[in-house]
């Protein structure tokens, strides 16, 4: 029996690892099916890799790169884990408000889905800034707005909860996105998602035994969730 492949998101992995170890071992026991489970060591790798591999946990938008361009279909996402954006700006003065950023320059990593969940939340409550100037890393980000070069920035929320208590201090939140329409999600292959049609089930019904309880427990999540056709045309149009 051919043995299936598992790449995941490496900020995930780089996390948690024995966490996606034991949902293979929870995965290939139920299913019958050995799983390898191949870790990348960045981005680029695990770019180059995942469009040939059976199952992947990927971001919103690697997500539906293999969704719209290979084939993949979507089988499930974490519960209530979406991906959010923070406002953030430097440490003197009073704490503005967000109307103030109308027409003040941000920093922000522009090519990533954060800056996309920050300019629509800014966008409908009327707020529009001058500009945007990029910067490679969330760090550069936040290291542009502490020292002056921009009053705020946009940097992506779980970026910053993983940053120490002394490299959060060097930027006040101003507000948090809560747009719940961008999450990950684990995707398969079509000629795996045809021979194992009770793949979602099973993710999906893990809560539901002690041993399931255990590894969604390890993982940080409370569990998963199918992803409906709404979900993704949601996630489209944001990325659009």
């Amino acid at each position: 029996m051919k043995e299936l492949t598992l790449m995941v998101c490496p900020h995930d992995t780089a996390r948690n690892p024995e966490g996606w170890n034991r949902l293979v071992q929870y995965m290939t026991t139920r299913l019958d099916r050995p799983i390898c489970f191949s870790r990348s060591s960045d981005f680029a790798a695990f770019r180059q890799g995942i469009a040939s591999a059976d199952l992947v946990y990927g971001n919103p938008t690697d997500s539906l790169r293999l969704l719209d361009t290979h084939g993949f279909r979507a089988l499930a996402y974490p519960a209530h884990c979406y991906d959010e954006a923070l406002l953030i700006t430097g440490l003197e003065g009073n704490l503005p408000s967000i109307e103030a950023i109308h027409g003040a320059v941000m920093s922000t990593v522009t090519s990533l889905l954060p800056s996309r969940l920050a300019l629509k939340m800014l966008r409908e409550r009327g707020v529009t800034p001058a500009n945007l100037t990029h910067r490679d890393s969330w760090l550069s980000v936040m290291r542009s707005v502490w020292n002056g070069e921009v009053p705020f920035g946009i940097i992506y929320r779980d970026a910053y909860d993983e940053i120490s208590p002394q490299g959060r201090a060097m930027v006040r939140v101003l507000a948090t996105t809560n747009e719940r329409v961008a999450f990950h999600m684990l995707c398969a292959q079509p000629s795996i998602y045809d021979s194992l049609p009770h793949l979602t089930d099973l993710l999906t019904t893990m809560s539901t035994d002690s041993e399931g309880t255990a590894v969604l427990t390890n993982l940080h999540i409370q569990g998963w969730l199918p992803v409906a056709d709404d979900d993704l045309a949601q996630l489209r149009a944001l990325l659009a």
